[in-house]
């Protein structure tokens, strides 16, 4: 009955949406406008913003475009949900009035309403990579969604490019987006301009955190950031067991989603991203998370703690077979990754392998590319 009502709802709620955005589209004119969507976060993110510093370079006489960024969160509560549907409504009058619309995760109107003809959508996803599955691949599993919301709402349609890191990775992608693996290019992600220094914008955060915290300096620091598992919190003590606070720190991070209760001695301030953090770190513990993507290109000693593995595969399902691709460093207890870090006998071969295969854009012109894109459309008109 609960599914049949929420069915129901979201069939009523797509309608009403097509309805008011026939006659936004209708009145509205299509202008030189480069639209960033995001429900990933309220600010924002890193790729977004270097992507927009990126375009406003591009700025000329005969390139002349506006840049509009809207970064909200569905809130939980009802009230919160009631006004989130004032949101979609200034969303589909940009999408409306736009010519490139850039988003990073699914979006609502973007995915559930025809758009005027010549609309570029593009999607630069919010991971540089999958180790779990997601989107279509993960359809009526436990933390998937349902194969009929998917239908209702038009998942992860109309996309005109997606952006990705290697070839690997782009068959995730089609898969993951239902989407034509032509329209899937290797241009990278903003972000990996920032972690490999690009203006020395995170050499200068990570001198600041050394600084904020002057204990990192004294020992080797190991970062544990864990993916968000639904209806679930972490077992972070064994990790705080296993680690020798005499030899190091222990940094956790966990997903913004995450309510898993971590003691204040091992939490940085969130002004520190995790790309900061991790390129502070001199080991890092991951399991599922995408961001072994960022670790391998830094080439730092990446480390997949995955004690539930076998529960998790059938719940979720994952991309990357770690006990055959990162054999050396993918362990179930994690006494056994302590003990590699002790004998600092780290498979770095394996981890260049690993990085080959998933990131192939290991340069810091990834911005450049997708802005290369953008503006070559904007020009065609």
């Amino acid at each position: 009955m609960k599914s049949f009502i929420i069915v129901l709802v979201l069939h009523i709620a797509k309608i009403g949406m097509n309805f008011l955005y026939f006659f936004i589209k209708l009145f509205t004119k299509q202008k030189n406008k480069v639209l960033m969507l995001s429900r990933q976060s309220n600010t924002i993110n890193l790729d977004f913003r270097l992507l927009k510093e990126e375009l406003e370079k591009a700025k000329d006489a005969e390139t002349e475009f506006q840049i509009k960024i809207l970064c909200k969160k569905i809130p939980k509560s009802i009230w919160g949900k009631f006004k989130y549907c004032f949101h979609i409504i200034r969303c589909m009058y940009h999408i409306a009035t736009s010519k490139i619309c850039v988003v990073d995760g699914y979006n609502i109107p973007i995915s559930a309403l025809k758009h005027k003809n010549g609309t570029e959508i593009i999607q630069i996803w919010h991971a540089m990579g999958a180790v779990k599955k997601f989107g279509y691949q993960c359809l009526n599993k436990g933390e998937g969604t349902t194969s009929k919301i998917a239908r209702i709402m038009n998942m992860h349609a109309n996309y005109t490019l997606v952006t990705c890191t290697s070839k690997a990775t782009r068959e995730i992608y089609s898969e993951a987006f239902n989407t034509d693996i032509e329209k899937i290019k290797i241009y990278g992600m903003p972000r990996i301009d920032y972690i490999l220094g690009k203006n020395h914008e995170i050499e200068r955060k990570i001198e600041e955190l050394g600084n904020d915290y002057p204990q990192l300096k004294k020992k080797k620091n190991i970062l544990y950031v864990p993916t968000f598992r639904r209806n679930e919190t972490i077992d972070i003590d064994k990790i705080i067991e296993a680690v020798d606070k005499e030899k190091y720190n222990l940094i956790i991070r966990l997903h913004p989603l995450d309510q898993t209760k971590v003691k204040d001695e091992y939490k940085i301030s969130e002004k520190y991203s995790t790309f900061d953090l991790i390129k502070f770190a001199d080991y890092i513990i991951t399991d599922y998370s995408a961001i072994a993507f960022e670790i391998a290109t830094l080439n730092k000693p990446l480390f997949f703690y995955v004690y539930d593995i076998n529960k998790y595969s059938r719940k979720r399902g994952v991309n990357i077979n770690l006990k055959k691709e990162m054999k050396n460093s993918t362990r179930t207890d994690i006494k056994e990754i302590m003990k590699i870090i002790e004998k600092d006998n780290y498979d770095y071969e394996e981890l260049a392998r690993f990085r080959e295969k998933y990131v192939e854009t290991v340069d810091t012109d990834n911005s450049e590319r997708i802005k290369d894109y953008i503006i070559d459309k904007l020009k065609k008109g």
